[in-house]
């Protein structure tokens, strides 16, 4: 009760925020909509609230000693009642009613997850403020404090720092669900509410102010459009990423470097530890082509040339702002001859620009040399320079034909005095930096200077380090189509074996010469697979071979898919280009040891490897592995395969790095990112890892600073402890047992799910009909088309689109399926089963962070709004008889199963114990989503009786019949409905 109380004395404010922000929001709507509006929100919120809180209360007393059979029946009936007048509300909604209520509740939804967001701010500071004794889990603080606890010298934490390669990895599928400009107006309440915490200290005028900024800025979000009106292009994925980098990511990544700085001076004073540049970003968003007809070979070039023009801008304003901060004269300071050196230098390449500086910048070495660091850096963004200039320069490398531009170029003067590299920036930098130090400034080059060269360390001139990726079958096409065309062989190249595959790759690769091809004529598709390559290698001289850092093939499944993409890197020039093998499939994970072991035991591709200092990156695919086999064997696969390639790694004196494909939500392998690292198998991770950042989360984590940074954090913290503790604490040494253990219920749940999922032919025609699926791709959330082939299988779909919506009825299977049958399987078995699960759960992080996991699932799923969602599956042919009530009897029973033998595994009451605040946040929203999906549902039947969604432009309206205009309205209305779940259940796909 004590911790109850306390929990909602710090909750208080968040409260607070919340009603603050809904009484806003009410009164915007009673302003510009009326009150049949706010009336219908009000009676739809009551009654859902209430028929929450009659469901809990009944599965609280059920089977326990306090059930009374007429007590249960009251429930019973009064939740029945309170659900038919709830259907009959929406079902008596006239459409543009309908549309503002489901408006209502997602804008609700913004502002919860804003509120929210700040809170952790909040309650951080106040922690932090409050001088706590004890450190937050997962803190940079609690990781230098563990290292103190656990007496590691300094020279070890040294060693741990250098080996350190973190890269968290954007993509753009989807994007957002979340538009721009609600993310910028939701960034502005949180900024509003941190001024709302010292109303105290404001007077009435100021606080006059706020309430008008927080009226108009509710106002203006409740009269956006939460649906895009176009389908995102792949440009516009790009400026999103832009958004976060400029906006969040450019500051909180140095912030975070400075924070880990500070603490290890503070626990080690005596010792001169160096944090290097371990943390970086990287980006799919424009180099992605794996599925994307969008994505081409210029689409790379732009997105590295978008990001180098922000980039640059962004160290421009900061050097003028130096510039301007360091006024130090030559009468009172001393700076090395390396400075003056240099200053001379510069003088002499800018002698133009150093007589406009003046006689007075003369006596201000630091001011002026800064400036010409400010001019040099705007030179890279003259239009001319930005459009031909470094083209020009490798061009005139290779006799290359780009004269015109060269001599504008020379006589603008930009080629003599651009930077050719940001590695050319930072000894600038560092030169201001050591004068300053040397002449005893410690706190001037402590402070925004070594800000800017720590973002020149990380960001250098393209931001965010590109990967491409594409499908192993289109270079082996493009292949084929070469060789057929330049006469080297007269049959089909993909019809061979593996082994003749590999003898003819061999030839290529082993040949000096290349292959004749730029007279030969060819497809579009293999002029694509070649133009990439081409755009890659003048990527890499234009920007810097850090800007595309490695080519990511999906569906890897031999050594020749490895071996092609080796061919076309020679055809074009690249070298050093490290290939990453994708591994998707619960298969291809069983076979990615035995794949990669062939690709090293091989001189040619061995040899690139020892040309990329003996490191290979391993790519695994969590989103589909879980689509393919369920969650339970792909998280099991997922981990032996880790297991089995540091072993392959460490036999051939390797260094393996994984490359974690994880999804936003757990049905694709997301989930609290601390524990996710601290649950991989030990020797895996050893520094070095890579992991994506789906795009639909990016709102989530990088909306705010102070979230980015602990989301940030959170990445090193986990991989810093799983490289420093003991390993036996990790569990090393785990059971034999346990491993037999595991093997049995992932073998198990593949079964069932496999069963259920791809063995029933009519289970598609469920899925289709019993969720939003055909809907989704009208919401243009991105510039992926849904399915990778025109096909409309199963296996065609991709895990995004399954995951997402799953979600949206509410099922959220395939984060849960499988696994409760599984475990029944188990126990069942013999009594001492549940005992060794419990101690599984209790002291292996692994276990610990899947079934956790598999509670915060399990708590967002709801079978009682799922069955309205089964209402939708018609009946009416013979041999599909019965289908809705035998799969949704089916996923209810198998729900309730895992829901049972989970709790009695980590031994709790209710789901989420263990967790109170995400326990309390997912039941505070349930009953403002469910009026979402009760409207969803209405609308869905009424869309699909009138021919499925439709989208009409201004001028097809108004040629449009009737029922065509209806048709638009409803397709509208419900890809809001399916927008606001997305904002009230934190999760798209």
């Amino acid at each position: 009760m004590a911790e109850q109380e306390n929990r909602a004395e710090k909750d208080a404010p968040l409260r607070r925020d919340i009603r603050m922000l809904g009484d806003a929001l009410g009164r915007a709507i009673q302003q510009h909509e009326g009150s049949i509006v706010f009336a219908t929100v009000e009676q739809l919120r009551r009654n859902c609230k209430r028929l929450r809180e009659c469901a809990e209360t009944l599965g609280h007393i059920s089977g326990t000693p306090e059930e009374d059979p007429a007590v249960v029946q009251n429930l019973r009936d009064e939740i029945s009642a309170l659900d038919r007048e709830i259907t009959q509300i929406v079902d008596e909604c006239d459409l543009d009613t309908a549309i503002d209520v489901i408006r209502a509740f997602t804008v609700y939804f913004h502002f919860v997850n804003t509120a929210e967001q700040y809170h952790r701010i909040r309650r951080r500071f106040v922690y932090e403020a409050n001088g706590k004794s004890s450190t937050q889990r997962g803190s940079l603080a609690a990781l230098v404090a563990s290292f103190q606890r656990n007496s590691l010298d300094a020279s070890t934490i040294q060693q741990l720092l250098n080996q350190l390669a973190i890269e968290l990895v954007f993509t753009a599928h989807p994007t957002e669900a979340t538009r721009r400009s609600l993310i910028t107006k939701s960034r502005r309440v949180a900024e509003l509410l941190e001024i709302y915490d010292h109303k105290a200290q404001m007077t009435p005028s100021q606080y006059a102010t706020w309430l008008r900024e927080l009226e108009t800025t509710v106002a203006l979000l409740w009269r956006t459009d939460a649906v895009r009106n176009v389908r995102l292009q792949p440009l516009d994925e790009i400026k999103m990423v832009v958004y976060y980098l400029d906006e969040i990511l450019y500051n909180a990544i140095p912030e975070l470097y400075a924070e880990l700085e500070r603490l290890l001076n503070a626990g080690y004073p005596h010792d001169q530890l160096v944090v290097p540049a371990f943390l970086r970003i990287g980006s799919w968003i424009g180099g992605d082509q794996d599925g994307n007809p969008k994505v081409g070979p210029e689409m790379l070039l732009e997105a590295l040339r978008l990001q180098r023009m922000h980039i640059l801008e962004h160290y421009c304003s900061s050097v003028e702002s130096l510039a301007q901060e360091y006024t130090q004269s030559l009468k009172y300071c001393s700076i090395t001859t390396a400075l003056q050196n240099s200053l001379e230098r510069d003088a002499a390449c800018m002698p133009e620009f150093d007589h406009e500086l003046g006689p007075q910048t003369a006596q201000e070495p630091y001011r002026r040399k800064l400036s010409f660091i400010w001019k040099r850096l705007g030179a890279m963004l003259s239009p001319v320079w930005e459009a031909h200039g470094s083209e020009a320069v490798s061009s005139r490398g290779k006799g290359g034909g780009v004269d015109a531009e060269w001599a504008l170029a020379v006589a603008l003067g930009l080629h003599n005095i651009t930077y050719k590299s940001a590695e050319d920036l930072l000894t600038d930098l560092e030169l201001v930096r050591e004068s300053l130090l040397a002449d005893g400034e410690r706190d001037a080059a402590q402070g925004r200077l070594a800000t800017l060269i720590r973002q020149v360390q990380v960001f250098g001139f393209h931001f965010a380090a590109l990967d491409v990726r594409q499908h192993s079958e289109h270079h082996a096409a493009a292949l084929a189509e070469l060789l057929l065309a330049t006469g080297l062989r007269q049959d089909d190249y993909t019809a061979l074996d593996e082994e003749e595959r590999i003898r003819v790759l061999e030839g290529l690769l082993c040949d000096p010469h290349n292959l004749p091809i730029h007279s030969v004529k060819l497809s579009d598709s293999a002029a694509h697979v070649l133009g990439t390559f081409e755009a890659i290698r003048q990527a890499r001289e234009e920007f810097g071979s850090s800007a595309v850092t490695c080519y990511v093939v999906s569906m890897t499944r031999k050594l020749s898919d490895l071996l092609e993409v080796q061919f076309f890197c020679k055809q074009v020039g690249i070298m050093k280009l490290p290939i990453v093998p994708l591994f998707e499939t619960i298969e291809d994970l069983r076979c990615c040891a035995n794949v990669m072991e062939s690709a090293f035991a091989h001189p040619v591709y061995r040899a690139l490897v020892e040309m990329c200092d003996n490191q290979q990156q391993v790519m695994l695919g969590y989103s589909d592995s879980s689509k393919d086999g369920g969650i339970l064997t792909s998280s099991w696969e997922l981990y032996q395969a880790q297991c089995r390639l540091a072993a392959l790694g460490s036999s051939y004196h390797i260094g393996i790095t994984i490359f974690h494909g994880r999804g936003g939500t757990i049905g694709r392998g997301g989930g609290p990112i601390y524990e996710a690292i601290l649950g991989q198998p030990p020797g895996t991770i050893n520094g070095r890892i890579r992991i994506t950042e789906q795009g639909e989360m990016l709102s989530f984590k990088y909306g705010l600073q102070a979230i980015a940074l602990r989301n940030l954090e959170l990445v090193v913290a986990g991989v810093v402890e799983s490289m420093a503790q003991p390993r036996v604490s990790r569990g090393a040494s785990l059971p034999p047992s346990w491993l037999e253990t595991m093997d049995r219920l992932a073998a198990s749940a593949y079964t069932r799910y496999r069963r259920f999922i791809y063995d029933d032919r009519a289970f598609l025609r469920y899925f289709e009909q019993a969720t939003p699926i055909l809907e989704l791709d009208w919401l243009n959330i991105g510039s992926r088309p849904a399915r990778r082939t025109t096909g409309f299988s199963i296996e065609e779909l991709r895990a995004i689109p399954w995951v997402f919506a799953w979600m949206q009825s509410r099922y959220v299977l395939p984060s849960w399926y499988g696994v409760g049958g599984a475990l029944e399987e188990y126990i069942v078995e013999a009594p001492e089963h549940l005992a060794e699960l419990q101690e599984m759960y209790q002291t292996w992080p692994f276990m610990r962070a899947f079934l956790d996991n598999l509670q915060m699932t399990l708590s967002k799923a709801d079978m009682h709004i799922a069955r309205h969602y089964s209402s939708l599956v018609e009946d009416e042919q013979v041999d599909l008889s019965n289908l809705r009530q035998r799969f949704s009897d089916e996923i209810e029973r198998e729900y309730e199963r895992t829901r049972r033998i989970v709790l009695m595994i980590v031994q709790r009451t209710a789901l989420l114990d263990n967790s109170p605040v995400l326990q309390r946040s997912i039941r505070l929203r349930n009953p403002y989503v469910d009026p979402l999906s009760y409207f969803q549902v209405v609308l869905l039947r009424r869309l699909r009786s009138l021919g499925g969604p439709l989208v009409l432009d201004e001028g097809e309206q108004q040629t449009a019949s009737d029922q065509g205009r209806e048709r638009a309205r409803i397709t509208y209305a419900v890809l809001l409905t399916i927008n606001g779940i997305a904002a009230g259940l934190r999760n798209t796909g």
